[in-house]
Parts: C-alpha cells; structure tokens; sequence
C-alpha cells in the first residue's frame, strides 16, 4: 500500500515557502545534533547571562518542562535524558498553542538574537537557532497569522549542512535522516528478532508504527522505506517485498503531516468545506486499501492503518 496519492493533499504552497520549510527542518536536525555534552557543561554555564538563561528556559518549556529557577535548570540540561528529548520531540505534534504563543514573545525579544548570542556563549547558539527554526516552522504552517517570526538569521543558518543540494544525487543517510522507536541500533540479535510497535519516523514528515513484535534482522530500512511529504512506501522495489507477514509487510500505523487542502487557508474557515475534504481524503484512503482514522485540515495530519504493504 501506498500514500503516492497523498500528493493530491497538498496545496500548490508557494516554491519559496516550501524551500523555507525544507531549511527550518534541517536547521532543526542540524541544532539538535550539534549540542554536544561539552558544550552543556561550559564555564560561561556557571553564572549565566540573562539572554542564556532565557533560551534554556524557552527549551525546558518547548520540551514540556518548564521551569524558571536555574538551578532546577542546569538539573535539568545536565541530565541524561536532555539531549535525547530535544532529538526525540515531535513539535508539530506536541507544541500547544500556548507553548507557541509563549515562544513567539522570547523570539520577539531583541536579545533572542543567534548573532547577538554568538558574543555572549557560543555553546547556546544551536539552541536558540533550534527555537528559532520551531518557531519560524509553526508560525508557517500549524498556528498560522499573528505577529511574524524572523526566519534563523542568514549568517547562523550558513553553517547548516546544506543537506538539500547534497540529496540530488540519490538516497544519502542525511536526506532519509530517519528514528527509530525503541532504538534498533543498540539491540543485540536476539532483540532484533522480537521489536515490539517499531516506530519509524522522519521529522516533520511522518511516521510508521509496526503493530506487535516485528523480526527486524536484516532488514535494509534505507532501502525498503521511504517516507516523503505526501509519500510512504514500504517495499518500494516489489520483488524485495516478503510475504505478508513477514519483516515489515505486516499491519501498520501511518501518520503524515504537511498534507494540506489545496484551495488553503479558505478551506479552513469553513466547516462545511472542512468536513468534504475530510470524507475525500477518507475516500481516497480506503481506494488504496487502507483504513481511515482521521485528517485535520488546520494541521494538516493524516493518519490510517494498513493490513500490510
């Protein structure tokens, strides 16, 4: 089964938009594979400026753990799961309105600033591009009006892989940055061969959940799957596909974002128009074989089951 329909939901969103998006995507993967331990455990930590402060306490707060005392805060950076929470979120999923409302007022301070942080601690610097590059992302596509957030300042963002022109030339480990969901690679075989829910996810475009144990020996995922914008493909080569049942051709939850209305923001101010939509995306689901569970116009997620692929 495949999402290559999905392409329908998508609205002719503006190139330059849509190049903007891909860019906060990566600068986001970019920022949060860059915070080192060491760059946490900084001298300039010790008596932080206020402007440092602040950014930890927009991260706690993004993370769902908001705290303002900083020595709850440097508890909290220092501790094992910190870094792991930020490569982990899911924001378009989890940042509530009001964490977003929150957000778009630090942004707005003119200290919140990556070029300005640069002169005060360097270590921070991929973290307020992180909430930056959130913020920018949300303000374009969940949370839509109200006041503009700047996008990351172009001097910060240039030191970001370029991962889009790099991905021309075919499958690279960067453009299917993919998460896995208890992570594989630190299974020994006997693991391997019973995963239970594997979830695969790439950020900002969607996710699979495997539903029970699933035997993961072996398996190429670069190769067997593809999640896209639009797009999930499992076994996109069919002669590599197993038998149903087997590895991943077995019962899936799918769920996929940026799966917008094309007439836009008009569709979304109408109810009626809303709940077409969402029996044609259901329609569309059940042609290729696949069970409906729900389609949000205002964020655009699409989520259905499969028996197998």
């Amino acid at each position: 089964s495949s999402g290559s329909g999905a392409t329908a939901a998508r609205s002719p969103e503006s190139e330059e938009l849509q190049a903007e998006l891909e860019e906060c995507l990566d600068t986001i993967r970019w920022a949060a594979s860059s915070i080192g331990r060491e760059s946490l455990q900084d001298k300039s930590l010790a008596k932080p400026a206020p402007i440092v402060r602040e950014v930890f306490e927009v991260v706690a707060m993004l993370l769902g753990q908001p705290q303002s005392r900083w020595d709850q805060l440097k508890k909290f950076i220092g501790g094992d799961t910190f870094l792991t929470k930020i490569q982990r979120l899911n924001f378009q999923q989890n940042v509530t309105k009001e964490q977003f409302r929150k957000l778009r007022e630090h942004l707005g301070h003119q200290e919140f600033d990556e070029e300005f942080i640069k002169t005060v601690c360097v270590p921070v610097v991929p973290l307020a591009m992180w909430c930056r590059a959130i913020g920018f992302y949300l303000s374009k596509t969940k949370f839509k009006g109200g006041a503009e957030i700047r996008p990351v300042a172009a001097a910060g963002a240039s030191q970001t892989p370029q991962r889009s022109e790099r991905s021309q030339n075919g499958n690279t480990n960067e453009q299917y940055y993919m998460v896995f969901d208890p992570d594989i690679e630190r299974m020994d075989a006997d693991e391997l061969r019973r995963v239970e829910n594997l979830s695969i996810s790439r950020p900002g475009v969607g996710s699979i959940t495997f539903i029970g144990d699933t035997d993961c020996t072996g398996i190429d995922f670069e190769r067997v799957v593809r999640l896209e914008v639009g797009e999930v493909l499992v076994y996109p080569d069919s002669a590599q596909k197993p038998p149903v049942g087997i590895g991943l051709n077995k019962p899936a939850t799918v769920t996929m974002y940026q799966c917008w209305p094309p007439s836009g923001s008009k569709l979304l101010q109408d109810p009626k128009s809303q709940e077409r939509y969402k029996k044609k995306i259901k329609q569309m689901t059940e042609e290729k074989h696949a069970h409906f569970i729900d389609y949000d116009c205002s964020t655009g997620v699409w989520q259905f089951s499969v028996d197998h692929f």
